[in-house]
């Protein structure tokens, strides 16, 4: 696990608001749904790995949410292939598995969109810092405690990851068996990890309600913030472009089909 998924450097997309950067999400999660057409679905994700690399963000961090998402990538496309094979002729059949161009193509659509899907909210997490992302929510209504708990779930999560990888090494380190096969026993050969996890996880715990408390969470007064978001003429047409891109994809998958077929980007 990452420390943190926020990256700070110096690229376009980390200079882009907050807000359009949440746009891009919104818009680029609303074509990713809509179309279904395989070669779509690989140039999406393809235009992704770009953009990620293009903002500066290390090939490290890319190769780790592939890490964690080509099992699930795999296991979604083949489950899709055995339950629905889709219409037209076999290439290859067996008592009830039949497979055909059709049902591939669809299950790489299924298979590649969650990765896209996952992707483009990296995008967002890897190049916006977590005081920019509070802010951004809030100015689209979401309130202050809720854009809070968010922003520390993204901070802590990967951080008791890495907490957990420590303390599995300093136990091994002092001669504990973690090479046990079972569930039972891998569970009793984890239990002083779960003990030392739980530990920390209450001191953080109390720790940061110190914190917050200190801060005055909760208070009826207006919040102010050390940061602002700054919306510059290079966001708005951003934005403006974002916008026109999505409304002139979804009028061709909607209007003329274009991206609806699995494996044909027209009709």
């Amino acid at each position: 696990m990452l420390a943190s998924l926020y990256q700070p450097t110096d690229s376009w997309l980390h200079r882009l608001d907050a807000r359009v950067k949440l746009l891009l999400v919104i818009c680029g999660l609303a074509v990713i749904f809509a179309i279904g057409n395989v070669w779509a679905m690989i140039a999406a994700v393809l235009l992704e790995q770009v953009a990620l690399l293009t903002a500066r963000i290390s090939r490290g961090r890319v190769g780790w949410v592939w890490q964690v998402l080509w099992v699930t990538v795999a296991l979604v496309f083949v489950l899709w292939v055995l339950f629905y094979p889709g219409e037209g002729p076999a290439l290859w059949s067996w008592w009830r598995i039949r497979l055909t161009w059709v049902g591939l193509a669809r299950g790489l659509v299924v298979a590649l969109r969650l990765a896209a899907v996952a992707f483009m909210l990296f995008i967002w997490l890897f190049t916006t810092s977590e005081v920019h992302l509070i802010l951004s929510l809030q100015w689209f209504g979401l309130p202050y405690a809720w854009g809070l708990t968010l922003a520390m779930a993204l901070r802590y999560v990967p951080t008791m990851a890495e907490l957990f990888r420590m303390t599995e090494e300093a136990q091994q380190a002092r001669g504990l068996d973690l090479s046990k096969s079972g569930p039972l026993a891998k569970a009793r050969a984890y239990a002083p990890i779960t003990v030392a996890m739980l530990i920390s996880a209450l001191r953080t715990a109390t720790n940061l309600a110190h914190a917050l408390e200190s801060r005055a969470l909760g208070a009826t007064a207006r919040r102010t913030s050390l940061q602002r978001l700054d919306f510059r003429r290079a966001d708005l047409a951003w934005a403006a472009g974002i916008a026109l891109a999505t409304a002139l994809l979804l009028l061709l998958r909607f209007a003329w089909g274009w991206g609806a077929s699995p494996l044909r980007l027209l009709g």
